[in-house]
């Protein structure tokens, strides 16, 4: 009886090592796939940041876009006016 418990022992505790072996390998693996996701997550961030610095520069080449399509319309309405005064003054004095 004596034999037959320690090899019930035996027997738990090979299964328990295979488990635990098993658990570390598992762990190791986890671990492994966290460190993987850490630096695709970083390279994303790092990503985002260049991205976003573009946007930025694309908004500002935008607002001094938009400023100097202002400036070329008034210039363009002041020719118009200038013309429509050249030609009222031609008109007058034909």
């Amino acid at each position: 009886m004596l034999v037959e418990g320690l090899e019930a022992l035996e027997g738990r505790v090979r299964l328990v090592v295979g488990l635990v072996v098993k658990l570390r390998e598992e762990k190791t693996a986890l671990e492994q796939r966290v460190e993987e996701l850490q630096a695709a997550m970083k390279a994303q961030v790092e990503q985002v940041g260049a991205l976003e610095v573009a946007r930025q520069k694309d908004q500002e080449q935008l607002a001094r876009m938009q400023e100097e399509r202002e400036e070329v319309r008034l210039k363009v309405d002041r020719l118009l006016e200038e013309i429509a005064r050249i030609e009222v003054s031609i008109e007058s004095g034909a």
